[in-house]
This record gives C-alpha cells, structure tokens and sequence, in this order.
C-alpha cells in the first residue's frame, strides 16, 4: 500500500507539475512569438527545466517513504491517509517554492552575465549559446539546493517523542 501511495503521489505530483511549468512557459513566450512560429529552442528549454524539476521531486521519496513508515504508529484509518495526503501537499508545495526561487535566481544571474537579455527574449530568438548558459546556471543551482532540501523536508515529519526521565 506505502508503495503504491508513493508512485502515485510521485506521478500525480510530477504531471500537475509538467503542467504548470508547460503553461507558464507558453504565457510568457505567446507575446514574443507569432502563432505560427516555434523554434526548436523552446523544446530544449522546456527540457532543462522539467529535468531540473524533476530532480528536486525526487527528493520526495525518501522523505515520504519515511513518513509513511512512522506515521502508522501514531494514526490509522482514515486519518492516517489524510494525513499522509496533507503532508505530501505540504512537501510538493515547499518544492515547488524553491523551484521558483532557484528558477528566478537563474533568470537574474542570467540576465547579469548577458547584459540585461531576458532568458525568454533568447529562446523566442532561437539562441542556443543562450540556452546552454541559462541550463548550466539553472542545473548548478538545483544541485546545489538539492543536497540540503532532505533535511528541510525531515524536519516536517512528526516524530514520536521519547520521554525523559530524571
């Protein structure tokens, strides 16, 4: 059952994500493009951004793997899968928050190195070179935040107290 929680919230939480990364993208590009015109650019950005995505979701695994073997000790039934649900919302969400500020932290850097140019200004224009920079930034970041986002995520798991005794 914890197995299958797991790849489902992993698969749910992935395609919601896909999602809106995907349509984030198509609104911040539909001003600079004609209706007709899509450079191949735009997939190889949409790319690097859904690895990097996917990379700080795998994250969540460990630490819900964990969750659901602690929790069963404490809750059952019902309000063991809502808990179970809200926590993994609670994960996904901090997640996403630190995608967002890795991804705006890639998109100033960017714009530093490049004189101003906007990241979306260099994928409407079709400039690989512009890309593989931004990838690079982007993929530094997220591996960087990736190692220290495990124990921000443990510190959300309600760990049984041990009582002291004097």
């Amino acid at each position: 059952m914890t197995s299958i929680l797991t790849l489902l919230g992993i698969t749910l939480s992935t395609a919601i994500s896909v999602f809106f990364l995907n349509s984030f993208i198509k609104y911040k590009l539909k001003k600079k493009l004609s209706e007709n015109e899509n450079p191949i650019s735009i997939s190889y950005f949409k790319g690097i951004l859904f690895v990097a995505l996917g990379l700080l979701l795998s994250e969540l695994i460990d630490t819900f793997l964990t969750l659901t073997k602690i929790l069963p000790n404490q809750l059952e039934g019902n309000n063991l899968l809502l808990n179970e649900i809200s926590f993994f919302c609670i994960y996904l969400g901090i997640i996403l928050i630190v995608f967002v500020i890795v991804f705006w932290i890639s998109t100033i850097l960017f714009s530093l190195i490049n004189k101003g140019e906007s990241i979306f200004v260099e994928v409407a224009n079709n400039s690989f070179n512009s890309i593989i920079l931004f990838s690079a930034l982007l993929l530094t970041f997220v591996f960087a935040v990736k190692t220290g986002l495990t124990p921000v995520l443990d510190e959300f798991i309600p760990y049984p107290e041990i009582p002291n005794y004097r």
